[in-house]
């Protein structure tokens, strides 16, 4: 079986299939804190705010994000591909701030993994969504770094964190056996994840939790919130989708197994979309502000 290209699971129409269920997910609280941040940014004054979004895709993030923070907003949109830049510019055209003022695009095609974010110049809040998984702890902490020496806060939301269950409609539907090919086929897929995806080794679902500490050892006030997704039938394309890419990714890591996981996934697949079962993945939403003496707050 060929290796999954990491650059697949950025797909445009992956990332149009999931959005629906990323901006019901997320973590308003978190939102409404990024806001008040930015209201009383550059001593409340009505400069405009640099927000820069990593790994930015199809600009789903700057469509669910501008209209809930104040303005006035420039968004800096970063990715490495130049398609789905192009796509995001298109399809955030006319996009609004809280109070209804248009915001201002600008767009960096780069490679993410560069040593220097300097991307970051200037910038009021940092954010990415579905992205810190794919990163290594050396990635995380110039991060941290840039943002501290620019006085930024972050927003990154939607960070899968391991947690992933089958909740029956009705408890006598899971077996025994089922849960444990539940196990057998999830316990591939974490070591997936921990595989490189272009950013070296990657954290998998222990970056949340890499990030939060990096964070605190910076100083700056960290607040973690859950943004799980929680799909039943009514999602069921999406399910397949991502229970076909779990089989990919389980089958890869073990392939004398392939037959045996191929079997699992065509289960849940059909246990989802018959509603016999729902499916909850774990996500970690992330707001930090950095230390209140830093010279650029």
């Amino acid at each position: 079986m060929n290796e999954i290209d990491p650059h697949a699971l950025f797909t445009a129409d992956w990332l149009s299939l999931r959005e629906p269920a990323d901006h019901a997910a997320r973590e308003q609280q978190l939102n409404d804190a990024a806001a008040q941040w930015l209201k009383t940014r550059h001593n409340g004054e009505s400069a405009e705010r640099l927000i820069v979004d990593l790994g930015c895709g199809r600009g789903s993030n700057l469509r669910y994000l501008a209209p809930r923070l104040p303005g006035p907003q420039r968004w800096r949109l970063v990715d490495h591909d130049a398609d789905l830049l192009d796509q995001a510019g298109r399809s955030c055209q006319g996009q609004r701030d809280a109070e209804g003022q248009a915001i201002v695009i600008e767009r960096v095609a780069t490679d993410l993994r560069a040593p220097a974010l300097r991307y970051l110049d200037y910038a009021d809040l940092v954010t990415a969504a579905a992205l810190l998984d794919l990163v290594d702890t050396g990635w995380i902490e110039r991060l941290v770094a840039d943002c501290l020496g620019q006085g930024a806060a972050l927003l990154l939301a939607l960070s899968v964190d391991g947690r992933i269950d089958f909740i029956p409609a009705a408890p006598a539907q899971d077996s025994g056996d089922a849960l444990a090919e539940d196990g057998f086929v999830l316990g591939l897929l974490a070591e997936h994840q921990r595989r490189d995806k272009g950013f070296g080794g990657a954290l998998g679902t222990d970056a949340p939790a890499v990030l939060v500490d990096k964070l605190g050892h910076a100083g700056f006030v960290v607040d973690t919130r859950p943004s799980d997704w929680q799909l039943g039938a009514e999602h069921a394309r999406l399910a397949a989708a991502l229970i076909d890419g779990w089989r990919q990714a389980a089958s890869q890591q073990q392939p004398a197994a392939t037959q045996r996981i191929d079997a699992w996934a065509t289960r849940r697949t059909a246990d989802i979309a018959s509603g016999r079962h729902s499916v909850v993945v774990g996500h970690q939403d992330i707001f930090a502000t950095p230390p209140a003496h830093h010279p650029s707050t």
